[in-house]
């Protein structure tokens, strides 16, 4: 009982605005209800993570919010064969046990399908939202726009 409540009190944290931020991220399932909302700045990063369902390699992708959406700057992966997979050109650098490689994709929004192994989440200012808790084959549509 008292972890479901502090879980609680932590998701009511992902909605509340933060001043001046002037930009919210929403996360929505196929029908258009929102699941999460959090406050976004304009430069702010958001980290998809997730376990890459063919290698089963833990996998980020970095993004960037923009006034149009997201820019995909940056994937990083233990197995450099997701970033193969994905087509990005080696030489990976090394960043501790991850490979990474820069990327360039402007992204107006990012929709994703829940896999069964992935447990997806989105990391924005160090908290973690837990986009896997949908369910397993969940579409979900993340989205940035102005409050």
């Amino acid at each position: 009982m008292r972890v479901a409540a502090v879980l609680l009190v932590l998701l009511a944290g992902l909605t509340v605005p933060a001043a001046g931020s002037g930009w919210v991220l929403t996360v929505r399932d196929a029908d258009g209800r929102r699941l999460w909302s959090l406050p976004v700045r304009l430069g702010d990063e958001v980290v998809l993570a997730y376990t890459n369902s063919i290698y089963l390699a833990p996998t980020e992708e970095r993004l960037v919010v923009t006034a149009r959406g997201f820019a995909l700057v940056a994937v990083r992966s233990t197995s450099e064969a997701v970033l193969d997979y994905n087509g990005l050109r080696a030489p990976y650098a090394r960043e501790g046990a991850y490979y990474a490689a820069q990327a360039s994709a402007r992204l107006p929004e990012l929709i994703l399908r829940v896999g069964a192994t992935g447990r997806q989440r989105l990391i924005v200012h160090g908290r973690a939202v837990p986009l896997f808790q949908a369910g397993a084959g969940t579409q979900l549509r993340v989205t940035v726009a102005r409050r």
